[in-house]
């Protein structure tokens, strides 16, 4: 009667073994697949300034999806920071935790993370910028259009009063000369013109600094919506 007894304990301890061994195994295997969907396919990205205000405000929270590249004018994307001059090693290093962490936290930081921004001019076009407002000559055309004539996308940008005597050359520029776009690059600005660093210090950028275009925006729940 023992004999069974220790051999029945014996049985349940072995089910018990195999259960939780089933069940770490399905809770890594979701971790891994969810840890995979959000680096390759989408990921969030929460908006840490008013740069792209009043269509993307601080706090809210954008999927950005890593295989768009290639945007067409008027989309949101993820780009670089285009200041990074992190070396290779704490880059691969920041990467390793960024993938980890679900894009969350990397130790070397340093107010380099990518940031989102608009694409305004595409490549082949000639661009110029006079008094906060953008003028485009997309390749081909023969007349420069305003930006809302050529993006058929619908979008707000921030423009407020300057005070009296401000210097408009200080901070984000409220003017530039004509420039074309290269092949392969892209003009980027913030939808809030006044307080933003974009294509205007930076210059054109290059596809491959692009990280991903954003779709959907999820919070605040009461704005969820499709871009």
């Amino acid at each position: 009667m023992d004999t069974n007894i220790y051999a029945i304990s014996y049985k349940m301890r072995q089910e018990l073994r195999r259960r939780v061994k089933i069940i770490l195994g399905i809770l890594i295997l979701c971790a891994f697949s969810i840890t995979i969907f959000m680096t390759f396919v989408a990921y969030p990205v929460v908006s840490r300034s008013n740069s792209m205000a009043p269509d993307i405000s601080a706090g809210n929270v954008e999927f950005v999806f890593p295989l768009l590249k290639t945007p067409v004018r008027g989309d949101v994307v993820l780009v670089q920071n285009q200041r990074d001059e992190l070396s290779s090693v704490k880059k691969i290093v920041n990467g390793f935790f960024l993938f980890f962490t679900l894009k969350k936290w990397c130790p070397f930081d340093d107010g380099m993370r990518p940031m989102l921004r608009r694409v305004i001019g595409m490549p082949g076009d000639t661009i110029y910028i006079d008094k906060y407002v953008v003028y485009i000559k997309p390749r081909g055309e023969s007349h420069f259009l305003t930006e809302f004539e050529v993006v058929d996308k619908k979008y707000d940008v921030q423009i407020f009063s300057a005070p009296t005597n401000w210097d408009i050359n200080l901070g984000a520029k409220s003017g530039t000369h004509q420039i074309e776009i290269g092949e392969g690059e892209y003009y980027l600005l913030g939808d809030n013109r006044m307080e933003c660093a974009d294509s205007r210090l930076w210059g054109a950028v290059k596809k491959h600094a692009i990280r991903g275009k954003v779709v959907l925006q999820y919070f605040p729940f009461g704005k969820i919506r499709i871009f």
